[in-house]
């Protein structure tokens, strides 16, 4: 029943409706957190999210990312490569024992995967697989080729989240420092909105900005050319990231609200609800908690010896839960200083059942 929620729910709130009722509505936001409480849910038999990153370079150097500061990645030894297909076989068979319950499975974490050339084949074999509720990527789509979304089409994909840098060839090439094509960006989103639409293709096409000091004419400007060619737009606050002591990613911007652009910044939030709920699996078969271990410093399995399942339910990931449990996250370099975990969704606030939550997962 819990992960049957989790899929439902998962699926209103990326529909047009969903975002009205649901995200931006004070009364909606209420009722999901009384009938979809994460805290009633835990713990899962399947994470809702795993994040498959097929591939973690990136042909942009975005200045809020920290996958484009060569030198911090350096300084903290962070590999770099593309994901093998046997290896992501592997991982997706894994994934089959939990019997289609996870909500997600978004091929991206670090980097832009489109760089990976077998990634309407993982795709195809994900979606076949039926591991999942949602296959998704995340990406920039300058390599979105028609070629490329024909294959991603046939392949099954159901959602694609389009990181869009700005609104002008300009600002692009500020942003990125590799690309300057604004209009590009745009041609290679229309076609394959139309392209879908001809198909009567499900899946939805959900167009993101990040604000960084965006003005209120470019704001307008997303939106007009983006509504027509997308199921879903909307403009996202700047995050700070995991050790965010390294370097501000904000910008100096100083945001008072999280990723979602409307949940306000917790600033004495104790527990970041992520390890309770997703999975995220580096390109090379290690495996953080959460999305947000951009370093690669807080590994807790590896599933080329292990498998999913057991990383799962491991002992590494229990004791991350229970240290943000009793507050005691500090003792996680990656999690103590980490900006993202204050503006994560209110609908998954732990905080006030953190108590009966350690009691809970001291049974188990």
């Amino acid at each position: 029943m819990k992960e049957i929620f989790s899929k439902l729910g998962y699926k209103v709130i990326n529909t047009k409706v969903g975002q009205m009722v649901f995200r931006k509505n004070p009364i909606g936001r209420a009722f999901v957190r009384w009938g979809g409480s994460l805290s009633r849910m835990l713990p899962l038999r399947a994470p809702q999210t795993v994040m498959i990153d097929i591939c973690n370079i990136c042909n942009f150097q975005c200045s809020f990312c920290p996958t484009a500061d060569r030198e911090l990645l350096e300084s903290v030894g962070r590999p770099k490569g593309v994901m093998d297909f046997t290896l992501f076989k592997k991982i997706v068979d894994d994934l089959r024992v939990f019997k289609g319950n996870i909500a997600v499975i978004s091929l991206h974490k670090d980097g832009e995967p489109l760089l990976n050339k077998q990634v309407a084949q993982m795709v195809s074999y994900a979606k076949n697989a039926r591991i999942a509720f949602t296959i998704e990527i995340t990406t920039n789509a300058s390599r979105l080729s028609e070629e490329l979304a024909n294959e991603l089409l046939d392949a099954g994909l159901d959602s694609i989240r389009i990181s869009v840098e700005h609104v002008t060839s300009e600002g692009y090439l500020k942003i990125t420092k590799q690309f300057g094509s604004y209009e590009q960006i745009v041609k290679n989103i229309s076609y394959l909105y139309n392209e879908k639409i001809r198909r009567k293709s499900h899946l939805k096409i959900f167009a993101k900005i990040i604000d960084t000091g965006l003005s209120k004419e470019e704001t307008e400007k997303f939106y007009n050319d983006f509504l027509p060619i997308s199921d879903i737009a909307r403009v996202e606050g700047i995050m700070g990231w995991g050790y965010s002591e390294k370097k501000d990613f904000t910008l100096g911007l100083k945001p008072t609200v999280g990723m979602d652009g409307i949940t306000l910044l917790k600033q004495d939030r104790i527990v970041c609800p992520e390890p309770f709920k997703m999975l995220a699996i580096n390109f090379n078969g290690r495996v953080s908690p959460c999305c947000d271990d951009w370093a690669h410093n807080l590994i807790i399995g590896d599933v080329r010896q292990e498998s999913v399942q057991e990383i799962w339910k491991g002992q590494n990931l229990a004791r991350i839960r229970r240290l943000h449990l009793e507050n005691k996250r500090c003792e996680l370099p990656t999690c103590a200083n980490c900006q993202y975990m204050l503006g994560v969704t209110d609908l998954f606030d732990l905080d006030k059942s953190r108590i009966s939550l350690l009691k809970k997962f001291e049974k188990i």
